[in-house]
């Protein structure tokens, strides 16, 4: 038997929980009969999402801690303090997020919430289809957040944002909570682009992320000894107590994600929100649930004009990776040029795909010319040319199609 809901969301994740916080809480899903399947609980702190803003955003209230102050450590120790506002630094925990909003879902009666495994979610039609390890259900819209690695095409970048969190108490070093390190690159780089995050919760307990940008995992023993010894030779602490830790592995690829499969719409990371260059999710998934629900009270579809990320900043995207993949311009100095020829605040305007044409300059102005230069025109050169077969395919697809109808 098959059970039929107005909407149905796969995945109880950022994007999907954001996804029915925003409709409901602006009544725009106030007549919708909801389906939120999740194969997890979402009962522990599973990650940690940190972010920037200029105002407070829809999850203010969720904010575990914000910073005033961030500080960039280059990999020769020097050290830059940023010019980030009125840009703030901002970290949410995931169970925090999960029991605010189910505790918001749980009040209303048209929202239902299961929990198994998704297995398929198809459009054969004007509907959709979800089938999971226990049933098959019915809807008019799905939103499937769950993540795959996409088949590559020739010339595709795809790397790994990997890291170990964690947090610790201690008692024998201070620490200043309105201060943030957002890049320390005081560390060994032979496993390509290193760097720790390292944000004070209070004067004595401290979140620490070892994180790599690489085409591999590591073995595990390997976060957990790199960030002992930032933890007792760079930071100072000989006696600490864990408190928490959580791991991660974040895409970083100029992959062009497919938002839209009929009546299926993709979202978060598997839609395309997660920022190529630097693994950034939190802000592009806000931008997106926003135009979902705009859409959904506009028309009575989600469908909007989608270009994910913008076409401009997917070039950039592609270019960063491109550049380091080749190598020639590590990763610690191509951050550390940045950051030293460039105001964080215009820096952050870049990333989240706000900057004008002048601030877009400045950036570039920071960093080595040519191997951007000639990154960029070849990347710029492959999308001209998937393009074209892509327009190429479409119109013999057409001819064909015409010639079967004579």
């Amino acid at each position: 038997m098959i059970k039929k809901y107005d909407i149905i969301i796969c995945g109880a994740g950022l994007a999907g929980l954001s996804l029915a916080y925003s409709a409901f809480s602006s009544d725009v899903w106030t007549n919708q009969r909801v389906l939120i399947i999740d194969k997890s609980t979402k009962d522990t702190n599973d990650r940690t999402w940190s972010f920037w803003e200029k105002s407070p955003g829809i999850f203010e209230s969720l904010v575990h801690h914000k910073w005033n102050q961030l500080v960039f450590f280059t990999n020769d120790q020097q050290r830059i303090d940023l010019q980030h506002l009125p840009y703030k630094y901002k970290t949410i925990k995931g169970l925090d997020f999960y029991n605010y909003v189910r505790s918001f879902l749980q009040k209303l009666t048209q929202v239902e919430w299961i929990e198994e495994s998704v297995e398929s979610v198809e459009s054969p039609g004007d509907h959709c289809l979800v089938k999971t390890d226990k049933g098959r259900y019915e809807c008019k819209f799905a939103f499937d957040s769950r993540y795959k690695k996409p088949d590559l095409k020739y010339g595709d970048q795809y790397f790994l944002q990997h890291f170990k969190g964690i947090t610790i108490k201690t008692g024998n070093r201070k620490f200043n909570p309105d201060q943030a390190f957002l890049m320390d690159f005081r560390t060994s780089q032979k496993n390509g682009t290193t760097f720790f995050y390292t944000l004070p919760m209070s004067e004595n307990e401290v979140f620490i992320e070892y994180t790599l940008f690489s085409k591999e995992l590591l073995k595990e023993d390997i976060y957990d000894h790199e960030l002992k010894d930032y933890i007792t030779n760079v930071l100072g602490v000989s006696d600490y107590d864990l408190i928490d830790s959580e791991f991660g592995v974040i895409p970083m690829t100029d992959y062009k994600f497919k938002r839209r499969s009929g009546n299926v719409m993709n979202i978060g990371t598997a839609g395309g929100d997660t920022r190529g260059s630097t693994g950034y999710t939190f802000t592009n998934v806000q931008k997106t649930i926003t135009k979902i629900v705009q859409a959904f009270e506009r028309t009575g579809t989600p469908f909007f004009e989608d270009e994910q990320l913008g076409s401009i900043e997917k070039l950039y995207d592609s270019t960063l990776l491109n550049v380091l993949a080749e190598g020639n311009y590590e990763g610690h100095q191509l951050f550390t040029d940045l950051f030293k020829g460039t105001k964080a605040k215009t820096v952050f305007s870049f990333l989240d795909g706000e900057s004008g044409i002048i601030e877009e300059l400045k950036v570039m102005k920071s960093l080595r010319t040519w191997p951007f230069l000639k990154w960029f025109t070849k990347v710029v050169y492959k999308n001209l040319y998937f393009k074209l077969i892509n327009l190429k395919v479409t119109q013999n697809n057409q001819r064909n199609s015409s010639t079967d109808d004579r």
